[in-house]
This record gives structure tokens, C-alpha cells and sequence, in this order.
């Protein structure tokens, strides 16, 4: 946590957030209709919780290099990412912020980076015990939610991806651009909520 604040600032009054910055390809149906252009906002969970696991992510989108969406599962929209991250030291989780609908959460044993957004309520299905049986406290790592495009973009969009399950044909993916970090911040760049895009310390900006 101290690592965090030191990072990336305070988080007490603002949670940490994530833009997501989206290519859809010519495959996905809806392209001449919607084009190429997409994104969502990712809320990150109290790092009180689980901070080893939002440091994680917050790394990947300071270090983001590329990735997409590759699979489509009934319950989940799963993410590969690029550059070689490490998946987490431990399983990381809090019952207080179980897999509910519009959350993100990191795939695989060990889990991470490869990350996903349920799309149903995964409480059960990516909860304690759900992954192994002689293990009834282990679980995925849930660190965030949706708070903005969940229906508009994840539903209605990346969930059009042409197949079911692990798409191989990379033409087909929804590509993530970039992961714009935002924290809390004032002045002429701020939102109106009180975000401005969060830059390392001792760099300003260019426009």
C-alpha cells in the first residue's frame, strides 16, 4: 500500500482508474456501423483489500505494451496481455469483493497477468474452492469493476467477437491500445468527477 501512494498517490478519497482504449477490427459485425473506436473505465478495488493485486495491474498499465480480448467464455470476456509480466506471487482475495457481474479479475494458476471481466455474476465460479476442489480457500483474484461501458462497449461490442472460447486468429480480437491511468487531481485537465491522467513524478506532460 505505501508503495502504492508513493507511486501513484493518495487513494483514500478517489479510487484509482483505469481507461481502456479499444481497436475493434473489420471482423467484429457491428464496424461499419460503430467503427473502430472503443474504450471503458476500470475502478480499481480498495487497495485495503487486495493490494497486492492492484499494484499488479497498475504496473501492467504503466508498463502496457499491447493485448486484447482473445476469448469468449459464457461467463467471462478474457484479456491476453503482452511483455512478459509476472503473474501474482500468491492467490490474492477478500470476500468483500467477490466476482460479481462487471468486475475484473486475473485468469490462470498462478493467476496473472492474463486478466477478464465477468459477465455474469462469477461469485461462485471464480470464488474460494472454485478451481480446486482440495483447496476450499483459494480463488481468482478479483481487483476491479466496470464503472463506465459496461453495456454499451463490453456487452454490446466485445462480446461480438467472431467465436466462442479462445479465438486464434488474432485478426479477430479487440485489441487494447492503451491503459491510461487516472488519479485524483485538479486543474484545467482535471474530469469533472476530479481525475486528471496520471503522470510518473518529476515529468510534466507535452502537448
Amino acid at each position: 500500500r505505501d508503495l502504492l501512494i508513493a507511486r501513484y498517490g493518495p487513494y483514500e478519497n478517489k479510487p484509482y482508474r483505469i481507461q481502456v482504449k479499444l481497436q475493434f477490427q473489420e471482423s467484429i459485425p457491428d464496424f461499419e456501423e460503430k467503427g473502430p473506436n472503443g474504450e471503458f473505465t476500470i475502478e480499481m478495488a480498495p487497495p485495503s483489500l487486495v493490494p497486492h493485486s492492484v499494484f499488479t495491474f497498475m504496473e501492467i498499465a504503466r508498463n502496457y505494451k499491447g493485448g486484447g480480448f482473445h476469448r469468449v467464455a459464457g461467463h467471462v470476456l478474457q484479456v491476453m496481455v503482452k511483455g512478459g509480466f509476472k503473474h501474482l506471487a500468491f492467490q490474492e482475495y477478500s470476500k468483500e469483493f467477490p466476482h460479481k457481474k462487471g468486475t475484473v479479475g486475473y485468469a490462470g494458476r498462478p493467476s496473472g497477468p492474463a486478466w477478464y471481466v465477468s459477465i455474469e455474476n462469477n461469485t461462485r465460479n471464480h470464488g474460494p474452492g472454485s478451481q480446486q476442489k482440495h483447496n476450499p480457500y483459494e480463488a481468482d483474484a478479483a481487483f476491479g469493476t466496470v464503472i463506465e461501458g459496461f453495456e454499451d462497449v463490453i456487452l454490446d461490442r466485445v462480446k461480438k467477437i467472431p467465436g466462442q472460447g479462445f479465438v486464434n486468429d488474432s485478426k479477430k480480437w479487440v485489441l487494447i491500445t492503451d491503459l491510461v491511468i487516472m488519479v485524483e487531481g485538479s486543474g484545467p485537465d482535471a474530469t469533472s468527477d476530479g481525475y486528471v491522467e496520471w503522470v510518473p513524478k518529476g515529468t510534466r506532460k507535452s502537448f
